[in-house]
């Protein structure tokens, strides 16, 4: 009984696995690695805040506000939200301190490179 519920399970599924393996067309390919270059940057704002002291975080928390406002105006809520979520995971994440210097210059300079157009 168990290895027809297994085998009904498993036919149920391949067409799931089916459509997950097919190929994004290229314009897709290009907004999905965005959206995952947003979330990487949410997640690096929210490790330097982590890394941060006390006396460095209200002026922290303004350049993510200042990220998060610039990514509203150029590219909309959603991709905004998918920033801040990563930015609140980052933040609960717990910390190696040994990067942290690492994880403050990878922020610095993705808002540097951010606002050269600027």
């Amino acid at each position: 009984m168990r290895v027809r519920l297994l085998a009904l399970a498993f036919t149920a599924l391949l067409p799931v696995l089916a459509v997950a393996q097919q190929k994004l067309d290229p314009a897709e390919e290009e907004d999905v690695k965005f959206e995952e270059s947003i979330r990487n940057f949410g997640f690096v704002s929210g490790l330097a805040y982590h890394c941060l002291p006390e006396a460095e975080r209200t002026a922290h928390e303004r350049e993510v506000m200042k990220a998060y406002s610039g990514l509203v105006r150029l590219f909309g809520s959603d991709r905004a939200f998918f920033y801040a979520a990563a930015f609140g995971a980052g933040t609960s994440t717990s910390v190696d301190k040994a990067k942290c210097a690492g994880h403050i210059a990878d922020f610095r300079s993705a808002m540097k490179a951010g606002s050269r157009g600027q």
